[in-house]
């Protein structure tokens, strides 16, 4: 054989045996893991990944989000040196230097940090792959930042109107009676109102609090509130994550039309038993979490307004209507290996409202939610993430009305009773196809039952029942979208969400885009379009303040409410990040819209559907946020100029109209200032054009002409609907807290002052007549005047926390 030939089957045989190092110089890595809290080892979600080329710390060369389970992947990473480099609300930032070699295995410096308590995992280097497990150290509370926006110089993160907020910084906030509120922290961004002085809904860009999607660890909470209102029933302490979309939803997200509230549960501490908790002079909550061997850890939270213990202890509390609540959070978090997990996590909560003891007249009303979620998280590969979810909720409201003094009759008795129970069944995957996109698909499938049914016994002569109305009704979607990262500069989310509803056999299409296009390196254009559907409907009665409302599906007759969304706006930071700058502006339109007619009904022989009037509606304006976000001294200021309007046939002769929301400007002032190392003030401003509502203009006094001195009635003439706006509504919060050490534990001693000034904001209004007889001419006069009824003046409330 010739020498060349013998040499050239040496070579092919070296290259042969040299292929699979040849190969991994010349392969993209894919680097992959997870982030996790230092200590707790809780999963850390939307903590930003970004890989810096050696010399450019401008752009980063890749990046990538951390998702709801703490996974993140970044595909296609070619060999080089990196500055690698992860951020989180509420945690440390993390800075290392990543080297991926040409041949051989990569490397990342794991220097001591003075932020930082725990290593960088580098694991699984194989030719492809390469795993770095990433744990972050928490900040203490008074040092976060209050909010901060979506990451912008992530690979296709293209959100508008979104907002992250640590549930944490509502403890810093002030507070009526001491208690931390998630959602009247929410009432402080722009474009996001409160119903009244005592609502903790949400009004979303013109929208009503039925359309926003409120996800309590994936599960719908269809009521969010205790005490009608008054608070909330998200316990601070239990919540871990807290996102807020007001505009352009993803796919991911459906079935309401005006915002996404994601709240995500913690899953207890890994380290040790450990736990917190508050007093306060209308509450107390306890929060204990912590492991369970080595693979699974716990959180339980719990609450419990005791207004009916407290009653005790006044002269006449058999006069006073006894009032309490509890609700209860849990978690369970169970690592089954490396690639799998498995959660288990609830939430049970109920108000009960009882008549005084001293009334012969009996009420009991109750109302509260109930949730459970069974969920598996599994990682199929590095670029490929998988999670299946069980779900069940509940929310019933049950009322008895019985009047014992009716004389001849025994007694009288009126009971309802309304609700929704939800069974679903949820997949998803998420895939990092590239360094461009990112796919998410899933789909879902929900059983829904409705029931609203009433009955009267009239002593013993009469007994109505309303056939109980009860629907059961199937929903199905499945939506995909793409976050892509076209260029440098241009990064889209893409996609849509397809829905069928059985009972009426509706099919839908919802497209949905946004997009972000970087100007400079500090400003950013945004914009969206989204369209959604909504096959539930949330009934109010505007004559009962108590929450009688009734959830209702669409049927052949009444078809799914819609609404089609535009926005756009820039982002800017500020004096090197410091401050950041959002200017957006809204267009919305609403049709299906339901309201009760203005004679509906509500006897026991007429069907529900027969009350309801159709309309339409549209909402747009503009919102300004200001958030200074590190220093000591920390804050937002937030604007909102804004119309809404209604158009229904039937109501205010067919004329547009502005709701009881409608507000037409709205400002926020937060500031929260530490005062070294133990003291913090916190302060809100809030000012709001008032209420819009309807008046009596005029009045006519009716007599049967035939007959002058029989009895006279008077019948008031009305404007048009919501045709007057009560004063304006402003206050000023106050928070003082001052932390301290006993027994080796940490305290928190805080004083809040509602309304520090003092302002009346008037609550309601009427017309108040006064009758003057006058016997010398038989004359009897009538004085006119409008009365306005305040709720709350000054109340300096105090408040104590702790941990153990």
């Amino acid at each position: 054989m010739p020498i060349s030939t013998i040499q050239m089957l040496r070579v092919s045989l070296l290259l042969f045996a040299l292929f699979p190092l040849l190969l991994s110089a010349q392969t993209p890595r894919t680097i992959s893991g997870s982030v996790t809290e230092a200590g707790s080892g809780e999963a850390i979600t939307g903590a930003t990944i970004a890989l810096f080329r050696e010399g450019d710390s401008v752009r980063p060369a890749r990046g990538g989000i951390s998702n709801r389970f703490g996974f993140y992947s970044i595909p296609n990473v070619p060999p080089g040196r990196y500055r690698f480099t992860v951020r989180s609300i509420g945690s440390q930032p993390r800075n290392h230097l990543l080297v991926i070699p040409d041949g051989g295995p990569p490397s990342i410096g794991n220097q001591p940090d003075s932020n930082q308590t725990c290593q960088l995992n580098l694991t699984a280097a194989t030719a492809t792959d390469l795993r770095i497990d990433i744990c972050l150290q928490p900040k203490d509370v008074s040092s976060r930042e209050i909010v901060v926006t979506e990451q912008r110089n992530s690979v296709g993160e293209a959100s508008i109107g979104t907002v992250t907020l640590d549930p944490g910084l509502s403890q810093q906030l002030p507070s009526l009676g001491g208690e931390p509120d998630i959602m009247r922290m929410l009432q402080l961004l722009p474009g996001i109102k409160s119903g009244s002085e005592i609502s903790s809904g949400l009004y979303v860009r013109g929208g009503s609090p039925d359309q926003n999607l409120i996800l309590l660890d994936g599960v719908i909470v269809y009521n969010p509130s205790h005490l009608g209102g008054f608070l909330s029933t998200f316990n601070s302490d239990a919540i871990r994550n807290l996102k807020v979309i007001k505009g352009g939803f993803p796919a991911e997200y459906g079935g309401r039309l005006s915002s996404v509230i994601d709240l995500t549960m913690r899953e207890g501490t890994k380290e040790k038993i450990s736990g917190s908790g508050g007093v306060s002079l209308l509450n107390s909550r306890l929060t204990v979490e912590g492991p369970i061997g080595e693979d699974i850890t716990f959180m339980v939270s719990g609450r419990r307004f005791y207004w009916d213990v407290m009653l005790l202890a006044l002269p006449d509390a058999d006069e006073v209507p006894g009032y309490y609540f509890y609700d209860l959070n849990g978690k369970i978090n169970y690592r089954l290996s490396e690639s799998d997990h498995l959660y288990v996590s609830g939430y049970f909560g109920n108000d009960v409202i009882g008549s005084p003891p001293s009334e012969e007249d009996i009420f009991d009303i109750t109302w509260g939610n109930a949730t459970a979620n069974l969920r598996w998280a599994h990682i199929v590969s590095p670029t490929f993430f998988t999670n299946f979810s069980a779900i069940y909720t509940n929310y019933q409201f049950s009322s008895l009305f019985e009047n014992r003094n009716t004389g001849s009759v025994q007694s009288d008795a009126f009971k309802s009773l309304s609700g929704v129970r939800d069974l679903m069944l949820r997949a998803e995957g998420q895939w990092f196809a590239t360094e461009d996109h990112i796919v998410k698909t899933g789909v879902e499938v929900t059983q829904h039952r409705f029931r609203a049914d009433a009955s009267a016994e009239l002593g013993d002569f009469a007994k109505i029942d309303r056939n109980p109305t009860i629907i059961n009704a199937l929903d199905a979607a499945f939506y995909a979208q793409d976050e892509w990262s076209i260029t440098p500069r241009l990064n889209a989310n893409i996609g849509a969400r397809l829905y069928y509803f059985n009972s009426g056999e509706y099919f839908r299409v919802e497209p949905r885009a946004s997009l972000a296009y970087a100007l400079t390196e500090q400003v950013t254009a945004k914009g969206a379009f989204s369209m959604g559907n909504q096959f539930l409907h949330l009934i109010s009665r505007n004559d009962i303040t108590l929450p009688t409302d009734i959830w209702f599906p669409s049927t052949a007759s009444i078809k799914p409410a819609e609404a089609m969304q535009i926005s756009a706006g820039i982002e800017s930071t500020l004096f090197d990040k410091e401050y950041l700058l959002t200017v957006e502006g809204y267009y919305k339109k609403m049709e299906n819209l339901l309201e009760y007619r203005d004679t509906a009904s509500f006897s026991l022989d007429v069907p529900l559907e027969s009350s309801f009037t159709v309309g339409s509606g549209e909402a747009y304006g503009v919102e300004v946020f200001l958030n200074k976000q590190l220093g000591a001294f920390t804050g937002w200021i937030g604007y909102t100029l804004a119309w809404t309007k209604r158009t229904f046939p039937e109501l205010n002769r067919g004329r547009t109209f502005y709701p009881r929301h409608d507000r037409r400007h709205d400002v926020s002032v937060v500031l929260t200032y530490r005062l070294g190392e133990s003291w913090e003030l916190g302060a809100t401003w809030v000012y709001g054009t008032g209420q819009a509502v309807t008046m009596p203009t005029g009045q006519y006094v009716l007599q049967e002409a035939s007959n002058p001195g029989s009895y006279s009635f008077t019948q008031s003439d009305y404007s048009e609907r919501n045709g007057y706006r009560i004063p304006a509504f402003h206050k000023l919060d106050l928070n003082f807290s001052h932390k301290f050490s006993w027994f080796n534990l940490p305290f928190t001693l805080s004083l809040n002052v509602y309304n520090a000034y003092n302002r009346r904001n008037v609550f309601s209004q009427y017309i108040d007549r006064k009758y003057d007889y006058d016997p010398a001419t038989g004359k009897e006069t009538v004085k006119v005047e409008i009365k306005r009824t305040t709720l709350f003046p000054i109340i300096p409330t105090v408040g104590l926390s702790f941990k153990f």
